[in-house]
């Protein structure tokens, strides 16, 4: 059996490209698992799009709103400031324009946790 022979200043950047490859493995299993929550999606005419002075969040009705949910208040669903702006920015203009046009417009979001502010957490738009 041959065995490979790796020069001494080689082995090290073996074992830090091997952690490397370990933490990446992780982050890939973490971020997989928070995903997880969105698995449902609703359609539905936009009725309601709130904001507020005081946060950055963004709240939502549609015509066809849930009437219960396990864990979360059903009244709106709701895109917090985990959101990253920009993304918000763009749900918001979809959102909008969906409620000008009387479209109807397909929320993603957890069917049995992951509330936001007490409300339905939007995972989401489009």
């Amino acid at each position: 059996m041959a065995r490979s022979h790796v020069p001494a200043g080689h082995a090290f950047e073996r074992e830090d490209q091997m952690r490397r490859i370990g933490l990446l493995l992780t982050l890939l299993a973490v971020s997989m698992t928070s995903s997880a929550d969105y698995n449902a999606n609703m359609a539905g005419v936009v009725t309601m799009v709130a904001t507020y002075a005081d946060t950055d969040s963004i709240y939502i009705r549609l015509n066809n709103q849930l009437s219960s949910h396990p864990a979360c208040n059903a009244s709106y669903f709701v895109i917090t400031t985990d959101v990253p702006i920009e993304r918000r920015k763009a749900m918001l203009a979809n959102l909008l324009t969906a409620r000008a046009t009387g479209e109807a417009m397909n929320i993603g979001y957890d069917s049995t946790g992951s509330c936001a502010e007490g409300y339905i957490r939007v995972h989401r738009v489009g």
